[in-house]
């Protein structure tokens, strides 16, 4: 789904926001990106979408390799993914149904498919009865629900999710976590880079750490038992941390991820 083999990106003012960054994401995976600012979290984004382009490597997400796109294909490209923003991004002129079903027709939906699958969004989402509701007659988690409806229009293969959390309450927060969780369960790849470290800790989820523009660390945390761990000092020790593999069904195939580099990366990125 997607690949980043030995990417750099260079700015022109001389700034190196990723080095040599090489990651895999398997279709059907729910992937956290996490790290301070400056990591390379945006940097990551905006390559990931097209906005900017390597210095050197390569990026490759689906079918297409992203340093042999033509501009007419980008419109083509993004189709295959939805994004959803931390400050939504929704229309102030369009209510809640015209600002899902805006993206399905600036690709040429018909009408009445355009209202069928808007319709089932709603649905899943929660939001039947806001249909008619500007955006500003809204919440904030009922804007961000609209958001990712709006995102899952054109039933894409990845979502993309950009700090979704930012804006809303902490109940918030959880229900649109649950939602993405069972998107992912019904087979959408689903990449989310967060600060929300402790809805980090609840998913049992791959984690991907950015330190300085490159992977600190790749992996998932888990208590021998089960469940999220939850990575902290105790009485002096180091935590006990166990890597996981996303299953063969999520990962097409089971494969190794590198070790944790270091625990006190993890501990100032999950602990207290």
């Amino acid at each position: 789904m997607i690949a980043f083999r030995d990417v750099t990106k260079e700015y022109p003012n001389g700034t190196v926001a990723l080095r040599n960054m090489n990651l895999h994401i398997a279709p059907r995976e729910f992937v956290f990106v996490v790290g301070a600012s400056g990591a390379g979290k945006s940097t990551f984004l905006k390559l990931l979408l097209h906005e900017e382009v390597p210095s050197s490597g390569s990026i490759r997400v689906g079918r297409f390799e992203l340093n042999e796109l033509m501009p007419r294909q980008i419109p083509l490209f993004r189709r295959q993914m939805g994004v959803v923003f931390q400050d939504f991004r929704l229309i102030a002129s369009m209510d809640v149904y015209d600002n899902i079903a805006f993206a399905m027709r600036v690709v040429g939906a018909r009408e009445k498919k355009i209202h069928e699958r808007v319709e089932y969004l709603l649905q899943l989402v929660g939001l039947t009865q806001k249909v008619r509701c500007k955006p500003s007659e809204l919440s904030g988690g009922e804007q961000q629900r609209v958001a990712i409806a709006r995102a899952l229009a054109n039933n894409p293969d990845l979502i993309i999710a950009d700090e979704p959390t930012g804006n809303i309450d902490p109940r918030m927060s959880q229900e649109l976590l649950d939602l993405f969780v069972h998107l992912n369960e019904t087979g959408t790849t689903v990449v989310m880079v967060t600060h929300a470290h402790d809805l980090v800790r609840h998913y049992n989820k791959r984690v991907i750490i950015l330190e300085n523009g490159a992977v600190a660390a790749d992996g998932g945390l888990k208590r021998p038992g089960g469940g999220a761990a939850r990575l902290s000092a105790s009485q002096g020790r180091r935590p006990s941390i166990t890597m996981y593999q996303p299953t063969a069904a999520a990962a097409g195939q089971t494969r190794s991820l590198p070790p944790i580099p270091r625990d006190d990366e993890l501990l100032r990125t999950f602990g207290e």
